[in-house]
């Protein structure tokens, strides 16, 4: 038996899988068995120390061998049994997912600078004079600024632009010490940071560089590859799979990139396009940590050109030229290409890429102190040599600090993690399926491309392109739309072939929102966002862009996206409470307003969501002091004179049991005016 125990020992002592279900004991067994059964008067000595046992617990011995081989190949070739670490990879590679290499620790950088005063007219003050911060020294920073905190490295990831009034602090800095006017004034602003080293490599590829070329990062742990080009500064991209010739790409709102939606860049930095591209490369993460960059096999002959799409080629045709499709083709998960890229080829390739990462960059709150590298977006030729003097003192000024710790930062996936995340990504297959799907995906698009705070998949998806409930979503157009109808109703000399043709011609004239024709799959996506006081608002055409090319990677072929404004209902509320005899009135009345705000907080509430008037009454009858709600009343306020809303609603008939519904679909409750539109009294 000691055959036996040397075989249990040689095994694996890990996940197991028995294909074969068989051991040496087995094997040993079933020979036995076999000599007993077929050769019974040819040989019957089966002591241990016999030839004959021996020659059986030989043949056992390498049937358990082999049986364990093809276990053990069966085992590493299921991502869920599997061991091996370069298994793990592979089979992850194989179901469509990248491992994690480390993730980078991220925080909010506070940054300062000093800013020097002026005196400016203010025709509000009847030309009395005013001191307030020089805006010709507020500084534009470029992203990328490294910042120190105890030798790790923190990146920032945006432009910084004290200019910009969102999230700005000013506060005095300094005053004259005789007049104890303003003469510097303290200018804070936040911006993202993530730990991370920024590196550099190139290679030169000649004439024959072979097909499917590849470089190999000799740097562990890259958080990001987010540069590659060539000699003549062609810009390769970034793709799941080679044979994926579109890729999405992020444009700054500029004039030069797009004269139209340039006009919303204060809300919407960023832009996102769908370009076609023979350059191209995918990252492929090693099992030691490492990252290699591949690039395709061939030329595709064109250079980098917008994506305009010829569907007409790819649809079913129908009778009467209707396309089953539509615009709805998505090319990049079209998989027909004539090559899978270009292979560079008598040029230097530089790669910029990011390592960082790992639990020891999650660093305490204010060690971000010093910074190691700035680069300014700055034109001093409009200064004078004052104005540069003043100017070289706001830039020495700068200063930053971390009130929050980085957080964030962790080593690689284990192999486990590998696994499970592997299985899940597949399930998911990262795209936009289910109407959840779709809401998710609009609430979940960067920043950079406009905010869509509010976001609802209506359960009809075709539409007609010509009714007045799809064209007048907007709630400027069916105000327009209502005061129509009003002069046609004061104007009594008009036929109603008259009335007719005007109202056809307003509706031809105000199709605004985006919609998929002819396809029965479209989804009827509505959305909102926040304006400057956080209000809701409708979304601009930039955003609602940027939204339509963002969900057009994520949705399937034969989808398409109809993409509408949701109905704003602006509500008021009037209460009446008694109180406690020992309670003081005021106090407990400004307690319940204070109470009802924070319920109707915009942020809390979403498209076709009732309001309890039980909870509501719950909510004020709390507040301690609160002897009875003896009145609770909503009202409509509506009326753009005003600053609301011009969607007109009925309160009392959409009141049942107690709630109120939302009768416009999709609509949403908004307290605009909280301040206003909440009224309480003692009685």
């Amino acid at each position: 038996m000691a055959l036996n125990n040397q075989i249990k020992n040689f095994k694996n002592k890990g996940r197991d899988i028995k294909y074969l279900n068989k051991d040496f004991e087995s094997f040993r067994t079933n020979l036995i068995d076999f000599a007993k059964t077929y050769f019974p008067s040819t040989y019957n000595d089966f002591n241990e120390s016999s030839p004959g046992m021996m020659f059986i617990e030989m043949a056992s011995y390498v049937g358990d061998v082999l049986g364990y081989y093809i276990d053990d190949t069966l085992k590493e070739s299921l991502l869920t049994t599997a061991e091996d670490r370069q298994n793990i990879f592979e089979l992850s590679k194989f179901m469509g997912y990248k491992p994690k290499v480390t993730s980078p620790a991220v925080t909010q950088l506070t940054v300062y600078q000093l800013v020097p005063s002026r005196i400016k007219a203010d025709p509000v003050a009847s030309g009395d004079l005013r001191y307030e911060p020089d805006d010709d020294y507020f500084l534009r920073i470029k992203e990328g600024m490294e910042v120190d905190a105890d030798g790790v490295t923190f990146r920032t990831t945006a432009l910084l632009d004290f200019a910009e009034e969102d999230d700005r602090e000013i506060t005095i800095y300094e005053r004259d010490g005789d007049t104890n006017t303003p003469t510097f004034y303290l200018v804070k602003k936040y911006v993202d940071v993530i730990s991370a080293n920024e590196k550099e490599l190139e290679i030169t590829f000649g004439a024959s560089s072979e097909e499917y070329a590849k470089i190999d990062i000799p740097d562990k742990d890259v958080i990001q590859i987010y540069d590659v080009r060539d000699s003549n500064n062609n810009k390769y991209y970034e793709v799941p799979y080679l044979a994926q010739e579109m890729v999405y790409v992020e444009y700054s709102n500029t004039e030069a990139n797009d004269k139209d939606l340039y006009q919303f860049k204060n809300t919407v930095p960023s832009i996102l396009k769908l370009i076609k591209t023979p350059r191209r490369f995918k990252t492929v993460i090693n099992s030691d940590g490492s990252t290699t960059v591949q690039f395709g096999s061939g030329d595709a002959g064109k250079d980098d050109e917008l994506l305009i799409p010829n569907f007409k080629n790819v649809g079913l045709g129908l009778p009467n030229s209707i396309n089953r499709l539509g615009s709805s083709f998505d090319p990049s998960n079209f998989l027909l290409t004539k090559s899978y890229g270009q292979s560079p080829k008598n040029t230097t390739i530089t790669v910029k890429y990011y390592t960082g990462g790992g639990v020891g960059t999650n660093v305490a709150s204010n060690t971000i102190k010093r910074i190691t590298t700035v680069n300014f977006d700055e034109d001093l030729s409009i200064f004078d040599e004052v104005k540069r003097g003043l100017y070289a003192q706001a830039k020495n000024s700068l200063a930053v600090n971390n009130d929050q710790p980085a957080k964030g930062g962790r080593g690689a996936e284990t192999l486990e993690e590998i696994r499970e995340n592997a299985i899940a990504n597949f399930g998911s297959q990262n795209r936009a399926v289910t109407a959840k799907d779709y809401q998710v995906r609009a609430l979940s698009m960067p920043p950079k491309f406009g905010n869509v705070t509010k976001a609802f998949v209506a359960a009809d998806g075709n539409l007609d392109d010509n009714s007045p409930g799809s064209i007048l979503a907007s709630s400027d157009a069916l105000s327009e739309f209502s005061t129509l109808i009003q002069d046609l109703v004061d104007d009594g000399d008009l036929s109603d072939k008259d009335i007719k043709e005007k109202v056809t011609k307003f509706l031809s004239n105000k199709k605004t929102n985006t919609k998929e024709k002819n396809n029965p799959f479209a989804v009827n996506l509505y959305v909102l966002g926040y304006n400057s006081d956080k209000h809701l608002s409708s979304l601009n055409r930039a955003v609602k862009e940027n939204v339509k090319t963002y969900l057009n990677e994520f949705r399937v072929l034969t989808d398409g996206v109809n993409l509408m404004d949701g109905f704003i209902i602006n509500i008021g509320l009037d209460f009446s409470i008694r109180v406690y005899r020992d309670y003081n009135k005021r106090e407990v009345l400004t307690n319940c307003i204070t109470a009802l705000k924070e319920h109707f907080e915009i942020d809390k509430w979403t498209f076709n969501i009732p309001i309890n008037i039980g909870e509501v009454e719950m909510i004020i009858g709390n507040i301690e002091g609160v002897q009875s709600v003896v009145e609770c009343e909503f009202k409509n306020l509506c009326g753009e004179s005003s600053g609301y809303s011009p969607n007109a609603y009925d309160v009392l008939a959409a009141t049942k049991n107690k709630q109120i519904y939302p009768s416009l679909d999709p609509s949403i409750f908004e307290v605009k005016y909280p301040d206003n539109d909440i009224k309480g009294r003692v009685v």
